[in-house]
């Protein structure tokens, strides 16, 4: 009995923790895009990939991290981490067609090809549709538990 009281209090008090906002923010979305180079040496990847880091760091302060890595594959793997569904629509909004990262993401593409974007979170209906309508192939994973940190 003692223990089932004990785990009762400790889903309460977790429960409470992640309401108050403590450690976990569940309007979070998480992009992992797995790419593969276009034509491009390492070095080209890797100068491209540091230059539009830096590109995506200063024009979106709602973008938690963005990082790119190199898998034993030969896959290019992106993780984009955003506070929001508005965070990362924001992003959507930059590399559009006028937006200011326009021409950038032209240079994105002819170093990458993406291959597969999985968005984990609880992505807002707008920014689902403004996904959509890229036409990137795209998977979608609802959020069961965990944790996050700045």
């Amino acid at each position: 009995m003692k223990l089932v009281v004990s785990a009762l209090f400790l889903f309460a008090f977790n429960a409470s923790t992640f309401a108050a906002g403590n450690g976990f923010n569940p309007n979070e979305i998480t992009y992992v895009v797995t790419m593969s180079a276009n034509e491009k040496t390492t070095s080209q990847i890797d100068d491209f990939s540091a230059f539009y880091h830096v590109l995506v760091e200063g024009n979106e302060p709602g973008t938690l991290a963005w990082q790119f890595f190199r898998g034993s594959d030969e896959k290019i793997y992106l993780i984009e981490r955003y506070a929001d569904s508005d965070a990362a629509l924001q992003h959507v909004i930059n590399i559009s067609p006028g937006g200011i990262q326009e021409k950038e993401f032209g240079d994105f593409s002819d170093h990458f090809v993406i291959e597969s974007i999985a968005i984990h979170g609880t992505p807002s209906t707008r920014l689902i549709e403004s996904l959509e309508a890229v036409g990137l192939p795209l998977e979608f994973r609802s959020t069961i538990s965990g944790y996050s940190r700045n």
